[in-house]
């Protein structure tokens, strides 16, 4: 093209350039951040254990069912939009030689700090880990099969004490507790086990799985009231008492309440 007609074609050009500048600026599509489930297991580790038939076994396959159910909540979101995290946490207990803080750090995945490229392909790494420890963490928590040789799992002092951490307050949070405990949150006869914590929780969802109430003289209704007067003093509104029955029935109903959110 020569000069001449290159002069010849720059009006045209102009147009173009004035057309585009006038041109409403294109809006920018928010992009609403996935809704991020925190789900957090706290386990009563005391002579349970041994009391109740096989409770080790069905403990840990009921961790486990958890962990299917937050790895499928990551598969929804496409890995990359997950912003989901699961934790074990383990109740205080007295003379229990357990290393809390190394088993809670191996049971816990956060998918916000894991790279965008090891999402997807680390998932089955991650969960043959998250399995095993769970298992390693069972074969240590039985340390004897005298009843009397454990004490009271603390669940007061974990509400008190760490609840606040491990619980996330952004609005775009959901925030679930799966209590593993028989039902029995008082050591003998000292009441100020489920004394006030001075936090409240109005949004967490608690499952107190695994209940083994004594059946006699109503005993679980004084119990439920107990743990009810407890939860409403927390503001948390949203709690079911699920009894141990046959497995499959519990993992059901954890499956349909986690289909809820």
């Amino acid at each position: 093209m020569n000069m001449k007609q290159l002069v010849k074609y720059i009006p045209v050009f102009l147009s173009l350039l004035l057309l585009v500048s006038c041109m409403p600026p294109q809006e920018q599509k928010e992009v609403t951040p996935a809704i991020k489930h925190n789900y957090i297991i706290l386990l009563d580790l005391s002579d349970r254990l041994i009391v109740q038939d096989n409770q080790p076994e069905r403990d840990k396959e009921l961790i486990k069912f958890l962990y299917t159910q937050f790895e499928e909540r990551v598969r929804n979101n496409l890995y990359l939009r997950s912003r989901d995290e699961i934790r074990v946490v383990i109740a205080h207990q007295r003379g229990a030689d357990l290393q809390n803080e190394v088993y809670e750090d191996s049971l816990y995945i956060n998918m916000e700090n894991i790279p965008a490229v090891l999402r997807r392909k680390k998932e089955e790494e991650r969960h043959n880990t998250f399995f095993n420890n769970v298992d390693k963490l069972y074969d240590q928590a039985v340390f004897s099969n005298n009843p009397k040789a454990y004490y009271g799992a603390d669940i007061w002092k974990y509400f008190y004490e760490d609840l606040k951490v491990d619980y996330v307050t952004d609005s775009l949070t959901q925030n679930y507790l799966f209590l593993f405990t028989d039902g029995y949150p008082i050591v003998g006869k000292d009441l100020t086990k489920l004394q006030g914590v001075n936090q409240e929780y109005p949004d967490l969802k608690i499952v107190l799985i695994e209940a083994a109430p004594r059946d006699k003289d109503l005993e679980w209704d004084r119990v439920n009231d107990l743990w009810e007067e407890w939860f409403r003093s927390m503001k948390i509104k949203d709690y079911e008492f699920v009894k141990r029955m046959a497995l499959s029935k519990e993992k059901d109903l954890l499956q349909a309440m986690l289909a809820d959110s």
